[in-house]
């Protein structure tokens, strides 16, 4: 489908929806089933394994998510939905992140040399992958090589990486070029991920050293996770946990009523009024880092110029955003939420003003030959799209808006950058360094801001660090690569015969070894 827009089109014809939207993820192709596959032999226990004498629940608990992964490649395949339901449950980090602070994984907290460019790690005791090899350091070294790879999702943060090395079979040894702050951070996910040394079939099996071992993989409809008996740490709250993947919002919410699932997350807002009330369910309002992003080709024309991207920002009213979402999120009018350390109030950086956008546009001399395409990730509702379509419309713009499939995208505009405006949800914790990359799909490339992220990743201390950040994204705003079009909420819906799921930023991690049954 291909909807075109012009002046003066009705912002009242819109449907007030809401979906709060999942991650700059992987696409579900149907939605209606598909292929079915095993684990292979190499995800089971090992045999012989014993169970840990304080073992983990019984039962099966069904999770309701958006986005299926296109495939389970954690190194080379981008997008949060192989976050979602991979980290912390089939693969771990080197190290951990909570409240703020790093904490040991694989490894204990390392020691950092006087200078804080050498970090030795000591790998934890008795860790086995899931087909019963021994962790050992070569295992990391050659899995952080990987992640520096050429076409590894990891590689930009481990830019500050010079070496790595095997001290022995229990230390790893990380050397870097230069200080970096936020190496324990990065190294917490996607960077920090081990894997059994030479794994290969990454995008169809999974050996981790989790809680849960890969099972069942049901393309188009759902991944099961089986719990690992041999698992070093504490076992998981229940036998298997399955992610069922819905296209469709109301599916979700007629699943969960149902009795067919036992969560939902991602839940469409003006969907679950009903649930609200209900002592069978506990509706949360979650925790996010999912900044829902108008993304503008600040390689080409006029998208090359700040002043057109920033009376394009001026166009969309997001209090119309906010409504569409069901008064689910937060205005944030720039590129860091507010649970970053380095948060500053940027809602006035482009304040709603049509009359004063158009007046930029036509200074700028700003011509259209032919409707600008907004390339859509088909997964979000149109309404969306409708409204920035018609947002810039009432100036004089012409917008056709694209429907593609994820996976299209991920080709086309994120790899290719052919397109002129698109929009995704990006969940990244911390990722205001993407704005320091010319190379990610925005093009947008300012030495200012590369310089003052560069001096906050080696910065000598905290407080310092955060200050040139909080400088860097007031640069970013008055720049406008993209339009912050909201900070959607992290909206979850769940039985209350369940407990100890995730309650905050479930769209980009999902951790289920702690889910008990309790009805």
């Amino acid at each position: 489908m291909r909807t075109t827009f012009g002046p003066r089109r009705a912002v009242a014809a819109l449907l007030v929806t809401s979906l709060v939207l999942v991650a700059c993820s992987d696409d579900d192709e149907d939605g209606d089933g598909g292929d079915t596959t095993e684990a292979p032999s190499g995800s089971e226990a090992p045999s012989g394994t014993e169970p840990p004498t304080d073992g983990g629940g019984e039962g099966s608990v069904v999770v309701g998510a958006v986005l299926e992964p296109t495939n389970l490649d954690i190194i080379s395949t981008a997008g949060a939905a192989l976050d979602q339901v991979l980290l912390d449950n089939v693969y771990e980090t080197l190290v951990t992140y909570a409240d703020g602070a790093a904490a040991p994984g694989l490894a204990e907290l390392p020691e950092v040399s006087e200078d804080g460019l050498t970090y030795t790690f000591t790998l934890q005791e008795g860790v086995t992958f899931h087909d019963g090899d021994p962790l050992t350091a070569s295992d990391v070294v050659w899995s952080l090589e990987q992640s520096r790879g050429e076409t590894a999702v990891a590689q930009f943060d481990l830019a500050s990486v010079a070496s790595v090395t095997a001290v022995d079979d229990a230390t790893v040894e990380i050397t870097l070029s230069e200080r970096d702050n936020w190496l324990l951070f990065q190294l917490s996910r996607r960077a920090g991920v081990v894997l059994n040394e030479g794994a290969t079939d990454l995008q169809t099996t999974a050996n981790g050293t989790g809680p849960f071992t890969l099972g069942q993989v049901v393309t188009g409809d759902s991944i099961t996770l089986e719990r690992f008996d041999g698992y070093w740490g504490d076992p998981a709250g229940v036998a298997e946990v399955t992610f069922r993947y819905f296209t469709d919002p109301q599916a979700a919410v007629n699943a969960l009523t149902a009795g067919e699932a036992d969560m939902i997350t991602g839940a469409n807002a003006n969907l679950i009024g009903d649930l609200v009330d209900d002592p069978e369910y506990e509706v949360i309002d979650g925790a996010s880092d999912g900044e829902f992003t108008l993304g503008f080709n600040n390689r080409i024309a006029p998208f090359d110029d700040p002043a057109v991207r920033t009376a394009l920002r001026q166009a969309i009213d997001k209090e119309g955003v906010l409504e569409l979402a069901g008064g689910y999120g937060q205005i944030i009018g720039g590129p860091v939420p507010p649970t970053d350390p380095w948060y500053t109030d940027l809602t006035s950086s482009a304040p709603f003003d049509p009359a004063a956008a158009q007046a930029a546009i036509e200074a700028a001399g700003v011509t259209q030959d032919g409707a600008w395409r907004l390339v859509w990730p088909n997964f979000y509702p149109i309404e969306y799209a409708e409204f920035v379509a018609t947002s810039l419309g009432d100036i004089g713009l012409e917008v056709e808006v694209v429907p593609v499939e994820f996976s299209v995208w991920l080709e086309q505009v994120f790899t290719n950058g052919d397109y002129e405006i698109t929009a995704v949800l990006h969940v990244e914790p911390r990722d205001i360094t993407n704005y320091a990359n010319p190379d990610y799909y925005w093009g947008y490339d300012s030495a200012e801001v590369q310089q003052l992220v560069g001096e906050a990743r080696v910065a000598e201390t905290e407080e310092e660090s955060n200050t040139l950040l909080r400088e860097a994204s007031q640069v970013i705003a008055a720049d406008s690569p993209v339009d912050w079009l909201l900070l959607f909420s992290d909206l979850v819906v769940a039985s209350t015969d369940i407990e100890g799921y995730p309650r905050d930023f479930t769209n980009a991690r999902f951790d289920a070894s702690n889910i008990t049954i309790v009805g």
